[in-house]
């Protein structure tokens, strides 16, 4: 895959997960898109910097975080700022876990351990719109 294709320096990906690995993987991985990213640890930051924040263009939202979870807080980001794409990133892969994060009004869903390739395409299909 040409990952050349993947060029996003006029982006904002806001990336809400606690866990310090995944926030490692998603920089290490995402830091050739060129991508402005922020990392938050837990749904309410999520939700706050959301709203701060008009020029989040994309949001990848863990499922179990502290304080408010994932599907909460995507479900709070879509009441306010419903054009912001979501994308659910989570090691539950139940389909009741998918068919939960897209009722939430998710826009897409990603199963850990993600890999490049399927996380690229997903982010590409809603960046360019």
């Amino acid at each position: 895959m040409d990952y050349n294709l993947y060029n996003w320096p006029e982006k904002t990906i806001l990336i809400a997960d606690d866990d310090l690995l995944s926030r490692k993987y998603f920089s290490k991985v995402l830091e050739i898109t060129k991508a402005k990213l922020v990392f938050v640890k837990n749904g309410k930051e999520a939700i706050d910097y959301c709203c701060d924040n008009p020029s989040v263009d994309l949001v990848l939202m863990d499922i179990k975080m502290p304080l408010k979870d994932g599907i909460t807080a995507t479900t709070e980001i879509k009441k306010s700022c419903p054009d912001i794409p979501v994308i659910i990133q989570t090691a539950y892969a139940f389909d009741y876990d998918k068919a939960n994060a897209l009722a939430s009004g998710a826009d897409g869903f990603i199963t850990k351990p993600i890999h490049r390739d399927q996380l690229f395409q997903l982010i590409e299909q809603f960046l360019n719109k």
